[in-house]
């Protein structure tokens, strides 16, 4: 053996390793391995090359010789379990990770053993897993930077809001701004978990903060000023709202930001939405109506992308998730027992790294948190190709969700209005939303409610007899849907309570109302009353 001839090997393999140049570490620790071929640290380094170039089958005989050559040594059984890792078989990696954590490893190995195992409890989501393994990786790293990693707390703060954790997603988004100071990403994540909970003045604390001491461009002052005017809009009314002037400050602010030349045209939409949801709470009906209306003008590609064209069908379970995910922002508070002026919330806001805010996708379809080269088909999960049409999908979900909303908000203001020939229009519009079934039971029973209206006024040539018979046909639909037992039974239960008592059935609409949740009853029972006592005047 050439003592020299191997030093400069492995000095030229691990420099070239340390700069990423895996091709020529491998080609050097192989020339060191020529000098020594029983060398353990020049066959575990080539076999992590092996691994990092995607040669997963090389570079096992590598590892399996090191392991032979040093059955003590728990880090060359850890990169085994890395690169089986890696390869995707998951159970392989699995038992080596565990056999690994049984022996002597070097204090960086032992610690990162539990970080590995917590990114495979991760994405298989046991979040709770998770969590206790990181918590191990954090207690073993002797070094102290586990636990001061912003890209851990960022992954625990979203293992903490899966498992409802609120409490600890928000020491974690505590720690991450005190470690980063600078980042505006870290203060947005923590403002948007104490803006979640209601915690308004924190919040406001938080962004003034994030203006102070992360904002360094016009771009993310805008992102900022579009936190703010979301949050006055959410904190209007509540104690934080000292002085009663939030909606004014946020009908402010957003009347500014929707003609700044900052942000992106998405963002733009949600904020003019945002805005006229504003609007509609400030009784500036004609306003929300004019911003609503331009929404609806704008040219279709601008929020709706091209379908996918091949085809790859995602699985109905994942789009019925996605789906999910708006029914569960719309429950059904008809509190007043008219058509609410104040249906609607406004817009929720994500952000990107730099704090601008973006249209949040649905966790199904976005982006895997997997190391490069890992097969996300090891893990149950579609493959990039499919995860990119998944997203098309979502994304034609979700514009098509856009422009419902749109046509609900118009049909709340026509119906403020009293303009039931335009509260029909846009029942009828909104009735046909597949994508949302509250907004489609809300515009069948809008339809019904509108055509009565205008055979009452004898407008728009409808007759009593066209409005018993919407009634008979809207009762017919809410009643067949209530048997279905499923998840929208409690929209078709409301408004078949509704429509009930608005046709002087009032003992069954009594009956129904005692089927409700207490809040839901107490408004039913409130607007039947309402009906009795019009009638009796009429």
């Amino acid at each position: 053996m050439n003592m020299e001839n191997y030093k400069e090997a492995m000095m030229s393999a691990d420099l070239a390793f340390s700069n990423e140049n895996y091709e020529e570490a491998l080609k050097w620790y192989n020339k060191a391995l020529e000098e020594k071929p029983d060398d353990e640290p020049a066959l575990s380094r080539a076999g992590a090359a092996l691994v990092s170039l995607g040669r997963f089958q090389e570079s096992y005989a590598y590892f399996k010789k090191s392991c032979d050559l040093a059955p003590e040594n728990g880090d060359a059984v850890f990169n085994m379990a890395n690169a089986y890792f890696f390869s995707g078989d998951v159970g392989k990696a699995l038992e080596y990770y565990t056999k690994a954590e049984t022996m002597k490893c070097s204090d960086d190995v032992a610690a990162r053993i539990y970080y590995q195992m917590a990114l495979m409890c991760s994405i298989r989501q046991d979040y709770k897993s998770a969590l206790i393994n990181y918590q191990k990786y954090e207690d073993a790293d002797k070094t102290g930077k586990a636990a001061l990693n912003p890209e851990i707390l960022s992954e625990k703060i979203q293992l903490y809001l899966q498992i409802e954790d609120f409490e600890n997603a928000e020491k974690c988004a505590a720690k991450w701004v005190n470690l980063a100071p600078s980042e505006l990403q870290s203060y947005m994540v923590y403002f948007s978990l104490l803006a979640a909970n209601e915690q308004y003045e924190r919040a406001e604390k938080i962004l003034n903060d994030a203006e102070k001491y992360a904002v360094n461009s016009e771009e993310a002052q805008y992102g900022i000023d579009v936190s703010r005017a979301n949050l006055y809009a959410t904190a209007a009314g509540s104690s934080a709202d000292v002085n009663h002037d939030f909606r004014q400050k946020a009908y402010d602010l957003m009347s500014q930001l929707i003609v700044s030349p900052q942000g992106t045209p998405e963002s733009k939409n949600e904020l003019v939405l945002a805005l006229a949801e504003l609007c509609i709470a400030m009784e500036k009906t004609d306003e929300a109506i004019d911003l609503l209306k331009m929404l609806n003008e704008k040219p279709q590609q601008e929020t709706q992308p091209e379908k996918p064209r091949t085809g790859f069908k995602p699985d109905q379970a994942e789009i019925d998730a996605m789906r999910q995910a708006d029914r569960e922002r719309m429950s059904a508070r008809l509190a007043s027992g008219e058509i609410d002026e104040s249906i609607g919330e406004l817009a929720s806001v994500s952000y990107d790294e730099q704090g601008r805010p973006v249209r949040e996708y649905p966790d199904e379809f976005s982006e895997y948190a997997l190391p490069e080269g890992v097969d996300p088909a090891a893990f149950g999960l579609p493959n990039k190709d499919q995860l990119r049409e998944l997203n098309e999908q979502a994304k034609i979900e979700n514009a098509q969700n856009f422009h419902a909303r749109i046509n609900f908000m118009l049909l709340s203001c026509y119906a403020v209005k009293e303009d039931y020939e335009k509260a029909l229009e846009y029942a009828r519009l909104v009735k046909d939303t597949v994508i949302n079934t509250y907004y489609s039971f809300f515009g069948r029973y809008s339809e019904a409610f509108s055509i009565m209206q205008l055979a009452k006024k004898g407008q728009g040539g409808f007759t009593q007899a066209d409005a018993d018979k919407a009634y008979e046909e809207g009762l017919a639909f809410f009643r067949s849907e209530m048997l279905r037992k499923n998840a929208n039974a409690g929209y078709a239960l409301i408004f078949r309570t509704r429509m009930l008592a608005e046709t002087g059935k009032f003992e069954k609409a009594e009956e129904l109302a005692k089927l409700m949740a207490s809040e839901d009853q107490t408004a039913a029972l409130e607007y039947i009353a309402q009906c009795r006592s019009e009638l009796e005047q009429s």
